[in-house]
C-alpha cells in the first residue's frame, strides 16, 4: 500500500510527506510538490508492488532535490537499490 511505502521511504530519508493524493494522471505515474504533497496515479494499483515502490521513492527523493541531478538519482539509489530495473518495467506500463 502506498501509505505504507511512504511511512517507510519517508523515515529512511528523513522527509516528511504532508499529503498523499492518489488521482488519474494523465501524462506522469507520480509527482511532489515544493509544499510536501505527493501524488501517486491510481493506476499504479495494476503494477507490480516493485513499480509502485520505485515510483514513491522517486517523489519522496524531490522533497530533497527537486531535479533529477546525479544527487536526486543517489537519493533514490539510497532508498531503492535496484530503481533503474524498476524504472525500465515503469516504462512498459507507460
Amino acid at each position: 500500500d502506498a501509505s505504507a511505502l511512504i511511512r517507510k521511504y519517508s523515515s529512511q530519508l528523513g522527509v516528511e510527506c504532508k499529503s498523499l493524493r492518489v488521482k488519474e494522471m494523465s501524462k506522469r505515474w507520480g509527482s511532489c510538490s515544493t509544499a510536501g504533497i505527493i501524488s501517486l496515479d491510481w493506476r499504479l494499483v495494476f503494477a507490480p508492488k516493485r513499480v509502485a515502490a520505485y515510483v514513491v521513492a522517486h517523489e519522496l527523493s524531490h522533497l530533497l532535490e527537486m531535479n533529477h541531478s546525479p544527487a536526486f538519482w543517489q537519493q533514490v539509489k539510497s532508498i531503492y537499490p535496484d530503481y533503474l530495473t524498476a524504472r525500465k518495467e515503469l516504462k512498459q506500463y507507460g
